[in-house]
């Protein structure tokens, strides 16, 4: 669906652009020395990064994510709707997490290495490495050099097991705060949105936090971490529990208006294509307009046929349309259809018109 892809292509930049500055908030926090913290919370850590590197230094990172959210976005949702058109409920709660959490794998495999250059570009300022980043390419071809082609999908496993969780109670709590409704609004469509963002996160950040320390590890000679395990189990040892809670509020206070905004956008793109003509279908259980270009073919095809039928049954109770035709309308009316007006000048048509007018004037 074209125009599905493209409302959640511009719905996922929205996002983006709000939500970013929390994010590098949430990645400094994640990454900082517990024994001699930098930043005392995410206030002071967003000041601190404001200071030292102006509004520049919170949007650090983010061509990464913005480059590849039109990728992720199709992958999540056409793996999703599928799943779930596939099920023998697709209604029912358990068809929406099976759903997600498909999807969460599915994505899992574009999203961490494009994960691992944002991450890398967020801390570039504390990377001890005398190769400065251009961009996430640039930070993904110079992994594959130094670490070779595993060293790109450093913290693949991590992202996965983030995501299954993550993805599964999104669409699951989405959906269960729009069948509380009948009819919601776009208020409480935001509204929802943004808990959904705010409990998918709740339900899989201790993993992001293991799976931003194993992405930043990476960036030294020596790893420090073996892998999603050892990394969680050492940082346990040094932390216990708050480890897995770090950056957990900067966090949260990206979620709910990353998602409205998506949310937002998406919605006035639906109603947009909405005005212009576009069939929009509207499940029995969802607020948002579901665009089916299939479902508009069909429509078309339907309403074409319907317009014919009027038309036929009008020629059959007044055949006497066909016998008031006069002869010049017959000849002028088969000329037109033998000169398109895209092959003729317009002034030799109606010059044609005119004779044979005379000519039927005459007999």
């Amino acid at each position: 669906m074209i125009v599905d892809f493209i409302a959640g292509l511009f719905g996922g930049a929205a996002g983006v652009l709000v939500g970013h500055p929390f994010d590098t908030v949430k990645v400094h926090l994640q990454t900082d020395d517990p024994k001699n913290p930098k930043y005392k919370g995410t206030i002071h850590c967003l000041k601190t990064i404001l200071l030292l590197d102006n509004i520049r230094g919170l949007y650090r990172g983010i061509s990464s994510p913005m480059m590849g959210i039109g990728l992720v976005n199709a992958i999540v949702f056409g793996v999703y709707g599928n799943v779930q058109r596939l099920s023998d409920n697709p209604n029912s709660l358990m068809s929406h997490f099976w759903a997600g959490a498909t999807a969460g794998v599915a994505q899992g495999f574009i999203c961490s290495p494009m994960e691992l250059a944002k991450t890398r570009l967020q801390l570039s300022k504390q990377i001890d490495s005398q190769h400065k980043f251009k961009g996430p390419i640039d930070c993904l071809l110079y992994i594959h050099r130094t670490e070779g082609f595993k060293g790109t999908f450093k913290g693949l496993t991590a992202t996965i097991l983030r995501d299954i969780p993550g993805f599964a109670s999104y669409f699951v709590s989405y959906e269960y705060l729009m069948q509380l409704k009948d009819k919601p609004n776009v208020p409480y469509i935001l509204m929802a949105g943004g808990c959904a963002g705010m409990s998918s996160w709740l339900a899989c950040y201790p993993i992001d936090v293991v799976k931003t320390h194993l992405q930043a590890d990476a960036l030294g000679k020596h790893a420090l971490y073996n892998g999603f395990v050892d990394c969680a189990v050492k940082n346990y040892e040094k932390e216990g529990i708050p480890f897995f809670f770090r950056g957990l509020n900067s966090t949260l206070l990206r979620a709910f208006p990353m998602n409205a905004a998506c949310f937002f956008v998406v919605a006035w793109i639906l109603e947009f294509c909405k005005k212009n003509g576009i069939d929009m279908i509207r499940h029995s259980k969802q607020s948002l307009n579901i665009v089916n270009l299939e479902n508009w073919s069909q429509a078309s095809v339907q309403n074409e046929l319907g317009t014919d039928d009027e038309l036929v049954r009008k020629i059959i109770s007044e055949n006497e349309l066909e016998l008031r035709e006069s002869t010049h309308e017959i000849v002028n009316r088969k000329l037109l259809d033998y000169y398109p007006s895209d092959q003729v000048y317009e002034s030799n048509i109606q010059s044609a018109q005119l004779k044979v007018k005379n000519s039927s004037d005459q007999s």
